[in-house]
């Protein structure tokens, strides 16, 4: 069952191709990281404190608070144990609300986020 799940993402990817100027998942700017919102589910347990909520959605989010691809309001949280990104890490971590369910974005990885945001 691991082969085919592995199978099945190794083609979803080369289906979808790797596109420089486009990210393909929801994402938001939150402290001045872009964050790539996953399917990762988290625990209510493991979250700690609301650091805040998307303010406006837009195509290209380049302002903390904007997003492309999840609804205004959406409530973002810290993770136990773990830290927002910053310039010097590749592995900052922030929990979105998706419906009644948590899930985990990942910090683009800061060489990569002046393509993104200008």
């Amino acid at each position: 069952m691991r082969g085919f799940f592995f199978l099945i993402v190794l083609l979803s990817c080369f289906v979808s191709g790797c596109n420089k100027e486009e990210i393909s998942e929801p994402y938001f700017v939150w402290d001045g990281q872009i964050y790539i919102t996953t399917h990762e589910p988290i625990n209510v347990d493991e979250l700690s404190e609301e650091v805040g909520k998307i303010e406006e959605s837009v195509s290209n989010p380049v302002k903390d608070g904007q997003a492309n691809g999840l609804p205004e309001d959406t409530a973002l949280f810290m993770v136990e144990g773990k830290h927002l990104g910053t310039d010097e890490t590749l592995d900052g971590i922030i929990a979105f609300q998706r419906g009644e369910k948590f899930n985990i974005a990942r910090q683009l990885v800061p060489d990569l986020k002046e393509e993104y945001i200008e």
